[in-house]
C-alpha cells in the first residue's frame, strides 16, 4: 500500500458517505445535540428527527460541563456537531454519562472527533481530561465540501505538528528530559509527514480523497495516542506557541491554521527543514499569512516572547519552545516564514 492509499490502522468506527448526516436523527431517535450554532443552524433541517435537546459548546469549564452533563435525561443519544468544541464538549457529556455517543464533524480542521480525551478551558488554559469512546464518527464528504475551504485546508495543522513534534522529542529525548523515547511511536510522526506530503494538493482541491485520507490520518494517529499513553509524536512546540497565543491575546483562530503558523515558525527557527513544511502548507492552500487569518505582527511578537515563560509555567513536554531565545531578529524571521 502506497502512502497515498494510507488507511489507518486502528481507530474509532467511521462511516464515510454523502449525505449520512441527512436523516440521521430519525434514524437515533432521542437525541440530544452537542453543536455550535453556525453549521448546526446551516443544516439542522437535514437532521430529520428534532433533537430533544440542544446544547451548543460555548464554555468549556470542567463546572460548566458538569452542569450540562447533569442536565441530560439518561435516555438519549450524544450527537456532536462541529468542530472541536462541540467534539469536545460531546465527549465530556458521554464520559460523565456513559450514553451512547456520535460524533459529525462539520470542519475537517481539527482532530478532535478521534480523540478520546477532552481539551478543556481553565483559568485561560487548556489541558485534557476524560476518556470518551463514540460508537461511530460520521464523515458526511457533503457537509464538509460545502463549508468554507479553509475549514479543510486548516486540517493538515495537526498531521503537520508531527514534523516539529518529532525534533521536540528527539532534542528532549537526547538530554533526558521529559518522555522517554519511543522509536515505533517516532517513526510515526515521519509517516503521517509523508502520507500528508502526497496528500496536500488532493486537501487544496477538497476532493473525497484527501478528506478521506487526512480524517484517517487523524483516525491512526488519535488511536495511537490512546494506546502509548500520550502525544508526543504529534504535539510539541507548535501547538506550546498556539497555546501561548491564546493566553497572550485572549482569542484564537482556526485551531489548525494556528498550528500550522506554530509548525512554520518553529521550523525556520530551528533550520528544521522550512522548505518541506513550506511546500506542504502551499500545496494544501492553507492559510497561514497574518493577515489572512485575522492575526497582527504584533501579537505574533508578543506571543514569541511569551512562549518559553508560558510553556516552563505550563510544564508542558520539554522542547524548542523552552529553548529558543526570542529577540528582534528571531520575530523578523518569524514574520517572514509566515510571508509577512
Amino acid at each position: 500500500m502506497s502512502s497515498f492509499e494510507f488507511e489507518a490502522k486502528d481507530g474509532f468506527p467511521v462511516e464515510y458517505g454523502q449525505g449520512l448526516f441527512d436523516g440521521l436523527g430519525d434514524r437515533l431517535g432521542a437525541t440530544v445535540v452537542v453543536m455550535q450554532r453556525n453549521p448546526w443552524e446551516t443544516i439542522k433541517e437535514r437532521f430529520g428527527n428534532p433533537p430533544q435537546m440542544v446544547i451548543e459548546a460555548r464554555d468549556l469549564s470542567p463546572f460548566a460541563l458538569d452542569e450540562l452533563a447533569s442536565s441530560i435525561p439518561r435516555d438519549l443519544t450524544i450527537v456532536g456537531v462541529g468542530g472541536g468544541s462541540a467534539m469536545d464538549v460531546a465527549k465530556w457529556m458521554n464520559w460523565k454519562t456513559g450514553l451512547p455517543l456520535i460524533q459529525v464533524p462539520t470542519l475537517a480542521s481539527v482532530d478532535a472527533c478521534f480523540t478520546r480525551m477532552c481539551a478543556i478551558r481553565e483559568d485561560g488554559r487548556v489541558r485534557y481530561e476524560g476518556d470518551a469512546i463514540p460508537q461511530r464518527v460520521v464523515v458526511d464528504y457533503r457537509i464538509l465540501q460545502e463549508a468554507p475551504s479553509q475549514f479543510i485546508s486548516a486540517g493538515i495543522g495537526d498531521v503537520l505538528s508531527c514534523h516539529t513534534a518529532y525534533a521536540d522529542w528527539k532534542m528532549a529525548a537526547s538530554l533526558g528530559k521529559s518522555i522517554p523515547w519511543d522509536a515505533e511511536a517516532a517513526q510515526a510522526s515521519l509517516k503521517y509527514m509523508d502520507v500528508l506530503e502526497s496528500i496536500a494538493p488532493e486537501i487544496a482541491k477538497q476532493s473525497t480523497h484527501g478528506i478521506k485520507t487526512l480524517m484517517e490520518l487523524y483516525r491512526e494517529n488519535g488511536w495511537l495516542s490512546h494506546e502509548v499513553g500520550h502525544a508526543r509524536f504529534e504535539e510539541g512546540s507548535e501547538h506550546f506557541f498556539a497555546y501561548t497565543f491564546e493566553n497572550v491575546t485572549g482569542r484564537t483562530i482556526l485551531h489548525g491554521e494556528l498550528v500550522t503558523m506554530g509548525v512554520l515558525i518553529i521550523s525556520a527557527l530551528t533550520s528544521n527543514n522550512y522548505q518541506r513544511v513550506k511546500s506542504i502548507v502551499q500545496n494544501a492552500k492553507t492559510l497561514h499569512r497574518p493577515e489572512d487569518v485575522g492575526i497582527t505582527p504584533r501579537e505574533i511578537e508578543e506571543t514569541l516572547y511569551a512562549m518559553r515563560e508560558f510553556s516552563i509555567a505550563e510544564d508542558y513536554w520539554y522542547s524548542w519552545a523552552h529553548v529558543l531565545d526570542i529577540g528582534k531578529s528571531e520575530v523578523t524571521e518569524s514574520l517572514k516564514a509566515l510571508d509577512f
